[in-house]
């Protein structure tokens, strides 16, 4: 029995919550599951996508299937056994496995509207190796193996020319849903995308194709018109951007940017994308991830956008988005919505904005350990062990305290007000550290012996969790 199925899916943050709609049309009473294998895993194993350990991605998201009427799409003509379209030659050389599979399923004679569809959409076996060659060095493209890059590259080619019902070379939704999500993570240049839609054909019980479209929020006409004006906003950003070889000042300069130009409103147009960030100025943090991997990659400085949950005074799992950046060859986490004041005010994190510094540096070069106290990272992508301190801002800008010495408190003190900064921002590098200087400076009252002026009260804001301390001056 042949069949055609449609699938929708569709990725949205509001709220920093990100949920999947599917939308599935029936046409046989039984759900054609297409994939033939027992587990993700062993599926990713058999077709060699990805280099790493990976955990259903559908884990992560919610799942709505709505009814709807029987699909009026044409039956599609295939190959009796689709046992062997995720299985490649062990002994083959990994830049044959594209040429091998192409010859399996798009180069008969009864597949040759297929290969029409695929060479009308760009999909030749040219400009899927071209493209490939251009993705090398993006942090989700590298984690794939060939025929998990050859699929990379797929999408990417259907995407950029808003093509639909393209054929792709995965017979597996959850293939699609992998490689997919590895494409939006390395490039927020895409903002015109916000899911996909697939057709899978079907042979008796097995899946033999799968006809793979984007879901397209704008046409390219108005994309290209959105470009010029994000454009604009980028050259200017970028033209004032320090010139150092140094990543973390192109690091701090992009985080301090984003946040004096971007204010978190939770309901902003196209919060999930860059353009609410250079077109709108609003955005939640989706679009502050985003805009700071698109900002940090044009500096030539390598950022990806990471996934997960946060803890927060309104939820305990809160869906969250910021980055992994690569400063100075070791790697750190930033976050540049939480380092908005913004961000704590409209989220209600915090009820008066006077209390908060206008840019908080406690999510700017952090550690594993650092970020995990209050973020719990998605198992989407493996992620690597950000174990320094070397370019954590706090380290670079001498404010990071080992011991309780008060000598250091009042240089710290003499340089903020030198430098006609508003606070003096202590981070201690334990509890010890932390009890030890609350202790001193406000219970004991040291703290007036480094104020300038003849002042007799002092405000101060403490951050137990992250181990800070704020006096304002």
């Amino acid at each position: 029995m042949k069949s055609s199925m449609v699938v929708k899916r569709k990725y949205k943050c509001i709220y920093a919550r990100i949920a999947v709609v599917f939308s599935v049309i029936f046409v046989s009473s039984a759900f054609l599951c297409g994939c033939e294998y027992s587990s993700l895993d062993e599926y990713l194993d058999i077709l060699e996508l990805t280099d790493n350990d990976y955990d259903d991605p559908t884990s992560l998201f919610s799942e709505e299937i709505e009814d709807t009427e029987v699909s009026d799409e044409p039956e599609m003509e295939g190959i009796d056994d689709a046992s062997d379209s995720s299985t490649f030659d062990e002994n083959e050389p990994a830049d044959s496995d594209f040429a091998s599979f192409y010859r399996k399923f798009f180069d008969t004679d009864t597949d040759s509207e297929v290969k029409k569809v695929r060479e009308d959409a760009g999909l030749t076996e040219k400009n899927i190796n071209e493209v490939k060659k251009q993705q090398e060095g993006n942090y989700a493209f590298d984690k794939l193996t060939d025929a998990g890059k050859t699929l990379y590259a797929e999408l990417y080619l259907i995407i950029t020319k808003e093509a639909k019902k393209v054929y792709v070379s995965a017979t597996s939704e959850y293939a699609i849903d992998l490689v997919f999500n590895y494409l939006m993570i390395d490039h927020p240049e895409i903002f015109w995308v916000e899911g996909y839609n697939f057709e899978k054909h079907t042979v008796g019980d097995v899946v033999d194709k799968i006809a793979f479209s984007g879901a397209y929020t704008y046409d390219l006409k108005e994309v290209a018109r959105r470009q010029k004006i994000i454009d604009k906003c980028v050259n200017e950003c970028i033209a004032n951007a320090p010139s150092s070889d140094d990543d973390y000042y192109a690091i701090k300069y992009v985080y301090e940017y984003l946040i004096a130009n971007t204010d978190y409103v939770s309901n902003a147009p196209d919060n999930q994308n860059i353009c609410s960030v250079f077109i709108g100025k609003e955005s939640v943090c989706s679009g502050y991830a985003k805009a700071t991997q698109y900002l940090l990659n044009k500096l030539g400085v390598k950022c990806t956008f990471v996934s997960g949950t946060v803890e927060t005074r309104a939820s305990a799992d809160a869906k969250h988005s910021w980055n992994l950046v690569l400063c100075n060859g070791k790697y750190y986490y930033v976050d540049t919505t939480w380092g908005d004041a913004s961000y704590q005010t409209t989220s209600g994190e915090t009820e008066d904005k006077m209390k908060l510094p206008r840019v908080n540096y406690d999510y700017l070069c952090v550690t594993t350990e650092s970020i995990k106290t209050n973020h719990t990272l998605s198992d989407v992508i493996a992620l690597p062990e950000c174990n320094s301190m070397t370019d954590n801002y706090y380290v670079r800008e001498d404010e990071y305290f080992k011991n309780d010495d008060l000598n250091l408190v009042k240089d710290l003190f003499d340089r903020r007000y030198k430098d006609g900064s508003d606070n003096v921002t202590i981070k201690c590098s334990s509890k010890e550290v932390y009890d030890s200087l609350y202790n001193k400076l406000i219970n004991e009252k040291n703290v007036f012996e480094y104020l300038q002026g003849n002042t007799k009260t002092v405000s101060y804001t403490i951050f137990e969790e992250t181990k800070t301390i704020i006096f304002w001056l």
